[in-house]
């Protein structure tokens, strides 16, 4: 009889706590974001990849700065890249990372600009949430001084956003 109570013990503790950190893990996925970067055939042709990846790295900075939970993806890393995917595939990828939203970042470079970030958050069901877009302007600069104006411009719009639909911040 001992034996028979001992084994279900052994036996149902590991699922409970399976259970446990499934549910963790959901609550946490819920309050974090993926972020995906795409450079438009506009920015190939006229930028330089390190624009891009700089750019890409600069807006999770903000986002880190703002106590807002990124999740990593540990196969893929964070995908910054020149294919275009639908919203529903990465949303389908910000879901198997466990993340609760998707934060797509386009880098482009008009004819008459610099540069240009559009920001898009979704929600798993491939729902926008918001958009913000910022660029460079129209001015007789250098691109190193339209790249700060445009990063001046974002970090003046994205803290708006920042814990709100999308952008879940850290509880600590």
């Amino acid at each position: 009889m001992v034996r028979n109570g001992l084994l279900a013990v052994l036996l149902v503790v590991p699922f409970v706590f399976a259970q446990e950190q499934v549910a963790d893990r959901t609550a946490a996925g819920a309050k974090s974001v993926y972020v995906v970067a795409f450079r438009t055939p506009a920015h190939v042709r006229t930028s330089s990849p390190e624009v891009f990846h700089t750019a890409a790295a600069d807006v999770r900075k903000i986002l880190t700065d703002g106590k807002v939970l990124i999740v990593e993806d540990k196969e893929r890393g964070f995908i910054e890249n020149e294919s275009q995917m639908s919203v529903a595939s990465m949303a389908k990828l910000a879901g198997e990372a466990g993340a609760g939203s998707l934060l797509f970042v386009t880098v482009d470079r008009p004819t008459s600009k610099w540069i240009k970030l559009v920001l898009q958050a979704y929600d798993l069901d491939a729902k926008l949430l918001w958009e913000e877009s910022v660029d460079s302007g129209m001015s007789a600069m250098s691109g190193a001084s339209g790249y700060k104006k445009c990063f001046e411009k974002l970090n003046k719009k994205l803290p708006a956003r920042i814990g709100g639909p999308g952008l879940p911040v850290s509880a600590s």
